[in-house]
């Protein structure tokens, strides 16, 4: 939910080191609100009020209520939730499986998101004004309920309430504008630390938050405008500013430089921690010092890998969000990929507007078809506009010619899907093999090896094709899917979804991959996209038997609910013909069944590399 992410563990610092200390004063009222925008501003207000920043976050009513509140009871980890509605309001009620007894009934007050998925927040009596994230989510696309658990790169062992989260601590800072948390409670907190005694934050602290607006509204972008708002109520003065074509009451981030103009998208996506504890203590209290325009490095630190957070106990708590070379892997580090891309170390004028569109295009990636395409590369790389199949190598209409494809390829997780690297690098199949992540040329060339795809781009871009850790036997799709870490078999999974989707891959080849990784793989996340991906299979190969035993496998459901569905498919699986020739790579016997021994020993190293990763959100 939150873009943060760790006040929580700097909130516990703070207390453990004794530097929790008074509120200063609060800052004057320097916000004015979207609608203030309207009188001078109608069509950016309209663009901006159809994307998906505006609603964030929402008061729950049934204009902005997506999930089905039907009454049917949903039960994962032990409990049974009954989403229900009762008039115009909105409830979970919680109960014991096969049991009609309700021991907690908790109202949605807000919602958080309306794109991907939609989370829900509550409150509770003697809390102050908490905001707590309640177990399920509504997943838009899918038009399904999905317990927390499911969403993020945690295992099957989590507890029922693992993801239930304090908005006021976490999730207010980056969904929201003009946040200001006010922990009330310091003092208390601060005494107990000194004396010694357990913190329960989630449970313990207590605030009285407040934002100038819900959601990420015009201020998060263009700075805090009460100010400006004032100067242009004078005719006269608002002619003046029009002509000139410029006002220095209101900050504009196409017209800031290369560094400024970045840091208002990398103040939410480029998760980041304090400057330090003076810095922290204000967070806390009145949030971000941070403004549109300023210097974002005066205060706060990008997270990278080394990041360390005194008194968190969990030392990988933020390595494992990057792949081992320090490309982010996770959404929300955007910014962290964008500066170590050449492209904009070298270029002083590439910004987030050369591919977004805040106020134009499609809301779904706040793009245009023109961003869409090579545009924006091309504005750069003029030489390969009159023939772009020269150097990609691919025809000139096909995704191998789409240069984000090769230079961006989507390998990072986040809100369940996967996004595209905001880090743009040449294609090095062999070297990131070496560093254990995806690489551009196996995502669609799944049922090749890395050595294959290593070899292709000596011959034909050049270069030393290099080491790499994948077998040359074994296919990358495969060997990721089995042994690789929980975000490569999501990546895998995913892509076998978009290729197979796309016609590029005959799905009978990995049905009973996907099959395997369905029965075994212990994230659900994983098991999720394989699912999606022997979806794609079953429509591609026109199965209507699997596509109807899929409709009974619920990825996070009870282990004997899956082992159940599971057997239903492996036997329309057995029914279907065997596509031939089958790929050497993709470890196949001759009956199109996988080979157990191989497939074995990938799982096991996939055992081996499999730890829970703290997405933050």
């Amino acid at each position: 939910m939150a873009r943060f992410g760790h006040s929580l563990g700097l909130l516990v610092c703070l207390l453990q080191m004794g530097i929790l200390l008074p509120a200063s004063a609060q800052q004057p009222d320097e916000w004015a609100g979207s609608d203030s925008c309207i009188e001078c501003h109608e069509d950016r207000h309209a663009s901006w009020y159809r994307t998906y920043h505006r609603s964030m976050t929402q008061t729950a009513n049934p204009e902005t209520v997506q999930g089905r509140f039907d009454g049917q009871p949903l039960t994962y980890w032990g409990v049974t939730i009954k989403p229900v509605r009762r008039n115009n309001e909105y409830w979970f009620d919680y109960s014991l499986p096969d049991s009609n007894e309700v021991f907690a009934s908790y109202q949605v007050v807000r919602t958080v998101g309306s794109h991907r998925y939609q989370q829900y927040l509550t409150q509770v009596d003697g809390a102050a004004d908490n905001y707590y994230r309640l177990h399920l989510l509504w997943h838009i696309q899918e038009q399904r309920w999905v317990h927390m658990n499911g969403a993020f790169l945690s295992p099957d062992e989590q507890g029922f309430d693992d993801n239930v989260a304090l908005w006021n601590h976490n999730c207010i800072f980056c969904h929201n504008t003009g946040p200001e948390p006010n922990i009330q409670n310091y003092a208390e907190l601060r005494q107990r630390a000194d004396q010694g005694l357990a913190i329960d934050l989630d449970k313990q602290s207590l605030y009285q938050s407040r934002v100038a607006e819900l959601g990420i509204a015009c201020e998060s972008c263009h700075g805090p405008s009460a100010e400006h708002v004032r100067i242009n109520r004078n005719p006269l003065k608002r002619w003046w500013n029009k002509l000139r074509d410029r006002d220095a009451s209101v900050v504009h981030p196409d017209r800031l430089s290369q560094t400024r103009s970045v840091q208002v998208c990398g103040q939410c996506h480029g998760q980041r921690t304090p400057v330090d504890g003076d810095m922290a203590r204000r967070w806390v209290h009145t949030g971000p010092a941070y403004r549109a325009g300023q210097d974002l490095l005066a205060s706060v630190i990008p997270v990278s890998p080394d990041t360390r957070v005194p008194g968190d106990s969990d030392a990988d708590r933020y390595r494992l969000r990057f792949w081992p070379d320090g490309t982010p892997r996770l959404s929300a580090y955007e910014y962290q990929g964008l500066l170590l891309s050449r492209c904009y170390t070298d270029s002083q004028t590439l910004t987030c507007s050369n591919c977004h569109s805040m106020h134009g295009g499609d809301p779904e990636g706040m793009t245009t078809e023109w961003q869409r395409g090579n545009g924006p590369c091309l504005e750069c790389h003029q030489e390969y506009a009159d023939d772009p199949e020269e150097h990609t190598h691919h025809a000139a209409d096909s995704s191998g010619s789409l240069c984000s494809n090769c230079h961006m390829p989507k390998i990072v997780y986040g809100v369940m899907t996967i996004h595209r690297s905001h880090r743009i690098e040449i294609p090095e199949p062999a070297r990131h093999s070496a560093q254990q992540r995806p690489n551009a040329c196996n995502q669609c060339h799944l049922d090749q090896s890395v050595q294959w795809a290593a070899e292709r781009i000596e011959q034909l871009w050049g270069g030393s094709a290099g080491p790499q850790a994948e077998p040359a036997s074994v296919a990358a799709g495969v060997y990721d899917l089995y042994a690789g870490d929980p975000v490569q078999r999501a990546v895998a999974a995913w892509s076998l979804e978009q290729a197979i989707g796309a016609g590029q891959q005959p799905g009978s080849w990995w049905m009973p991959h996907l099959l395997n990784v369905m029965r075994a793989d212990s994230y659900p996340a994983v098991r999720r996209f394989a699912a999606r991906a022997l979806r794609a299979a079953s429509v591609q190969q026109d199965a209507g038997a699997m596509l109807s035993a899929l409709a009974e496998f619920d990825f996070i459901g009870a282990p004997e609910q899956r082992a159940q569905a599971l057997r239903r498919l492996v036997e329309r699986w057995r029914q279907l013909p065997v596509e031939r020739p089958l790929p050497p790579g993709l470890l196949l016997d001759g009956s199109g069944h996988a080979d157990a021994g191989e497939v074995a020993e990938l799982q096991a190293l996939g055992a081996q590399r499999s730890v829970g990763i703290s997405v933050g959100e």
